[in-house]
């Protein structure tokens, strides 16, 4: 049975916080999976990346990404909350996503679907829909709960390095995308708000770059949409919910870590200087 550093390898490595700002592209921005969060995210970023295609995932802010949110907050600030400064283009995108050749639609790239349609003209649309119903579900018991959780909450307050960044930028994503504040405002408007980004999808996206997929699909449609062979592998299907659930609980782990040496620290270096007065005395 595979070990958490095992199913989890990138939130053992060290974190990168070197900022994209200044990045040139590198590779083309071939696609852009823009189904909503609890569509199949993880899985289809997987699909894309078996596909060659190397995919943006919010995940990777716990890590090789870490140094990105900087940039990510400044543009949910920009666009959602009157922060100074035009909202982000393909000149922005392009320092975020320069390494990139697709994006899952995860937090925050999915509250700019329209912006990254608009920015990638030639970019192929798959549009991962669920019944609304099993995915309210999921969303509410998933990324609200873990959002909103009480002791997440107060890691995300005391910890100020790692994970209220992480926090955050999730957080200000959803009030200023959904507005969505805590557990009550998210029963009131998912829905709604579920119905509104699919129809925004639809109407941007000409007929020509959008595929409308479903997970059961398997590789042979997503391959012929994107013109790439079939893979000699099963389409990927992760448990997305405990993957998840295992992730915040990494990350609270390390947060609970960086408190308790913060804490001693506290103590220590009070006795310490005592310490240190007492024997000059």
């Amino acid at each position: 049975m595979a070990t958490p550093q095992e199913r989890h390898p990138e939130l053992f490595r060290p974190v990168n916080s070197e900022s994209p700002r200044g990045k040139q592209r590198s590779v083309p921005l071939e696609c852009l999976c823009l189904g909503f969060n609890r569509t199949g995210t993880a899985s289809m970023c997987n699909a894309l990346e078996t596909l060659g295609l190397p995919c943006w995932h919010s995940t990777q802010f716990m890590s090789s990404k870490f140094g990105d949110i900087e940039m990510w907050q400044d543009a949910v600030n920009r666009k959602f909350f009157n922060a100074p400064g035009p909202k982000y283009g393909r000149a922005e995108f392009d320092q975020l996503l320069h390494d990139y050749g697709a994006v899952s639609s995860d937090t925050p790239a999915i509250a700019f679907a329209d912006d990254l349609i608009q920015a990638y003209p030639d970019a192929k649309v798959v549009l991962v829909e669920r019944d609304i119903d099993s995915w309210y579900e999921s969303w509410m018991n998933s990324v609200i709960k873990n959002t909103y959780d009480p002791f997440v909450t107060v890691i995300y307050t005391l910890d100020r390095w790692f994970t209220h960044p992480l926090g955050h930028v999730h957080k200000s994503t959803f009030e200023g995308w959904l507005g969505i504040k805590n557990p009550e405002d998210a029963k009131r408007v998912s829905k709604e708000k579920y119905t509104e980004h699919y129809a925004l999808v639809r109407r941007l996206t000409p007929p020509d770059r959008l595929l409308e997929f479903k997970m059961s699909d398997g590789w042979e449609p997503l391959c012929e949409f994107l013109g790439k062979p079939v893979p000699d592998v099963p389409f990927p299907h992760l448990n997305e919910k405990k993957w998840l659930d295992e992730k915040v609980q990494i990350v609270m782990q390390r947060g609970m870590k960086r408190l308790a040496r913060k804490v001693l620290l506290w103590i220590l270096a009070p006795l310490v200087l005592a310490a240190m007065v007492y024997k000059a005395l």
